[in-house]
């Protein structure tokens, strides 16, 4: 009989132990479950908060404005004669459970890959500090890249070059849709394209998107060499817009692809929530004008990052 009991006991501990085994898998498994949830939730409602984000900068962008230029580091717009219009709250601005932040900068303070010459090109890369056969090679083969046949030039490159690497792919044959194609190109390495030790990389001064005139009130130094300016031409328009942006291009500047305002700019947004960044986006706003005047802010480019707690 004692036997018996000691043998049930032993049952009843292993079937208890199976039982907890069981019941912590399932909490487990819940706790796993409704962080999932919370984390999918928060990432939800922080797209939401980034989206709000670039309507509320497109506000900003569709004003009457016929300036844009820069004051306080912020990207501002000015009417006529040169008055800036208020901004918007752009760094946590509340809405709902959560905040959100947006930065806006002038696309066509960039200079146009799709429209520039070669000359252009070549200057900006030397103004980066590259020498001639890496200027050449790059540059010939961002005309190869974007002629629509495979003869390339003396430096370039087509598709047969590229169907050779590790990873092959065709050239494209046509514009760049977007600036990150650069990185596909012979010649343009990632500490090129961004940078490095502080230095500006191609990310920085190129676009894709605008008219291809450069705004001369937002433009970086080099930029302006890019498009043939001196140094000392830099620096009197640095020093000049540093005090009021301009109204119109100077005189003297005229025919050297300045203009004193845009209709494109990049919105750079994240959504917060508790405090802790869900998502993110940029978005590519050309501002344009509707039948009877009014002015719309197009999204013509949407690039979302999604990024949340772990």
């Amino acid at each position: 009989m004692s036997g018996e009991r000691g043998f049930a006991l032993l049952a009843v501990m292993l079937v208890l132990a199976l039982l907890g085994v069981i019941a912590g898998e399932f909490a487990f498994s819940m706790r796993l479950e409704a962080t999932m949830v919370r984390s999918y939730r928060e990432e939800v409602v922080g797209r939401h908060l980034v989206e709000a984000a670039v309507q509320q900068a497109i506000r900003e962008i569709v004003t009457d404005s016929q300036i844009v230029g820069v004051d306080d580091g912020l990207l501002t717009f000015y009417r006529l004669p040169i008055q800036p219009l208020p901004r918007l709250a752009r760094s946590e601005v509340p809405l709902g459970r959560g905040t959100f932040s947006y930065r806006i900068d002038d696309e066509e303070a960039r200079v146009n890959l799709n429209t520039a010459p070669p000359d252009r090109l070549d200057r900006l890369l030397a103004a980066l500090g590259m020498d001639k056969q890496a200027r050449d090679v790059i540059n010939d083969s961002l005309q190869d890249w974007k002629d629509p046949n495979e003869l390339y030039r003396a430096n370039g490159a087509e598709s047969d070059y590229y169907l050779k690497l590790p990873v092959p792919y065709r050239a494209r044959n046509a514009n760049l849709q977007d600036l990150a194609e650069l990185l596909q190109i012979r010649g343009v390495t990632p500490e090129l394209y961004f940078g490095r030790n502080g230095e500006e990389g191609l990310v920085k001064v190129l676009t894709v998107w605008g008219s291809g005139q450069v705004n001369i009130n937002t433009a970086s130094p080099t930029v302006f060499k890019a498009l043939g300016l001196s140094d000392a031409e830099v620096s009197e328009i640095v020093q000049s817009r540093a005090t009021a942006p301009y109204a119109a291009v100077p005189p003297r500047f005229t025919g050297r692809g300045l203009s004193a305002s845009s209709r494109t700019f990049r919105v750079e947004a994240e959504g917060f929530v508790d405090g802790q960044p869900t998502a993110r986006g940029l978005a590519i706003v050309q501002k344009r004008s509707e039948a009877g005047g009014l002015a719309t802010g197009v999204v013509v480019s949407w690039n979302p990052a999604a990024g949340g707690r772990r």
